[in-house]
């Protein structure tokens, strides 16, 4: 009998990861996804004959700055989205889907056929991740949203929810991983679920349905946790009935736990538990910590589901793998969402618990850990920069320098007046880099006030006083 997917030991877990990404990137290059095949032919892999996990680090890492800029990726965001076609779809698809396509043709006719095909190559459903630059689709075809549907199940299991469960949903509705991820977890464990929130509308006044519905489990966004107890009791909710409060977007804090607990058991809620969902958007779904009883704080890391996708820990300064529960930047490949994606996208997303294999203390799932605090976005600031406001994404700057220069440093100075934006190469006489350096930033609205070129000792010099554990980046003073 098959393991279940969070019981697998770690070698069983690569053995199949390595299967699925081999097709993973065959599918992306050859039935396809254009810039994807873009930059498998520029780091000169052959999709045919990938060898998998082992060779997974020749792919370089992707990024935002990879998409949007229109001199690396002219085509622009739709290049990340699938480009399927029947003839794809029969040559480079699993064995599964192509015997779901031939019993088709032969038990429904062409036209059930056609339906198949299309569910496997036409993306329908969008989330938009908004950034530097420009939105950044993430594209579910069909079978895609059939998958989530199945995480979705995955996701309620973790966190201790099952269909006799009711559940609301006070996550604003939007094209987001946030949103849709809890839409298909009730959907995909077949528990009732009334999704409420209106645009504009406060808290207490997204909790309209929780009487109606009587409710046993609340979703929301993470920062709003805290006030819903407050918010229950405005609107003289029971919260007696209430099993799980799930914190959508991110971990929540040791205070934050206590808080929360404390709150819930006043109200009522004694026999609550709290949990927390979160994944990068690039994930296609969400991942979730393993639910602890209100009253205590510890939490231990989201699961991940690695027969969805390949999670990485790298370097946000050179990209490099990092050892297990080290702080470092999440990196996605996803292994079976066909909508959209890259191999190896950078999510900007930093983990300051880094990854773990170690089996959960609380849980004893052996699937993949990450965190559990988790900063979104992390190397991304609103600045007031060269006169106007803009939004920089300081890995931008650094992944251009680290380009044209062996030793760099990106610096933003905060102060009340306005803010400033420098990069620091090692000297060089070939003045090339430096403009070709300013062209690439200024193409993402992110030009540098300064590119300043420093004497190798005296750049050495500032790296070895900056903080760690990333001295490349520097932030000065403090945002106005």
């Amino acid at each position: 009998m098959a393991r279940r997917w969070d019981t697998r030991p770690l070698k069983e877990q690569q053995r199949l990861q390595n299967v699925l990404l081999k097709q993973a990137i065959l599918q992306m290059a050859l039935a396809h996804i254009p810039l994807a095949r873009q930059r498998l032919a520029a780091a000169g892999i052959d999709a045919r004959t990938f060898g998998g996990l082992e060779e997974l680090s020749r792919i370089p890492p992707a990024m935002r700055r990879d998409v949007i800029d229109p001199r690396r990726n002219p085509e622009g965001p739709r290049a990340v989205m699938l480009r399927g076609s029947v003839e794809a779809v029969k040559r480079f698809s699993d064995r599964r889907t192509v015997q779901k396509i031939f019993l088709a043709r032969i038990l429904g006719g062409e036209e059930v056929q056609e339906r198949l095909v299309e569910a496997a190559t036409r993306p329908i459903h969008l989330h938009l991740i908004d950034g530097p630059g420009g939105r950044i689709p993430v594209a579910y075809t069909r079978d895609d949203l059939e998958l989530v549907a199945r995480a979705g199940a995955r996701l309620a299991a973790l966190v201790g929810l099952e269909r006799e469960d009711r559940l609301i949903n006070v996550v604003p509705l939007a094209p987001s991983l946030d949103f849709w991820g809890i839409f298909y977890m009730a959907h995909g464990v077949g528990m009732s679920a009334l999704h409420v929130r209106r645009d504009g509308q406060t808290l207490p006044q997204a909790l309209w349905g929780f009487r109606d519905m009587q409710a046993t489990a609340v979703a929301l966004p993470a920062n709003e946790a805290v006030r819903f107890p407050d918010a229950a009791r405005e609107q003289e909710l029971d919260l007696s009935r209430l099993h799980l409060l799930l914190a959508v977007g991110r971990s929540l804090s040791a205070e934050e736990r206590a808080e929360v607990g404390e709150g819930l058991r006043a109200a009522g809620a004694s026999e609550a538990r709290i949990a927390a969902a979160y994944a990068p958007p690039e994930s296609h779904v969400l991942w979730a910590e393993c639910a602890v009883p209100a009253g205590r704080s510890e939490t231990f890391g989201f699961h991940t589901f690695p027969d969805l996708g390949v999670v990485e820990v790298l370097s946000p300064e050179t990209a490099a793998p990092i050892q297990e529960e080290a702080p470092g930047e999440l990196v996605i490949t996803p292994l079976v969402f066909r909508g959209s994606g890259l191999p190896r996208w950078r999510t900007g997303d930093l983990a300051l618990g880094g990854l773990t294999t170690e089996p959960c203390p609380n849980c004893a799932r052996t699937v993949p850990r990450v965190g559990p605090t988790i900063l979104s976005d992390a190397w991304r600031r609103e600045v007031s920069l060269n006169g106007r406001r803009t939004v920089v994404d300081l890995r931008d700057a650094g992944a251009a320098a680290s380009e044209r220069a062996r030793e760099w440093q990106v610096e933003l100075e905060r102060t009340r007046y306005g803010d400033r934006l420098f990069i620091h190469l090692a000297a060089s006489p070939d003045p090339g880099p430096m403009i070709d350096l300013y062209e690439d930033l200024r193409r993402l609205q992110e030009a540098p006030t300064q590119i300043v070129l420093a004497d190798p000792t005296e750049l050495a010099a500032r790296l070895e006083r900056a903080p760690r554990p990333w001295p490349r980046y520097v932030e000065r003073g403090s945002a106005p």
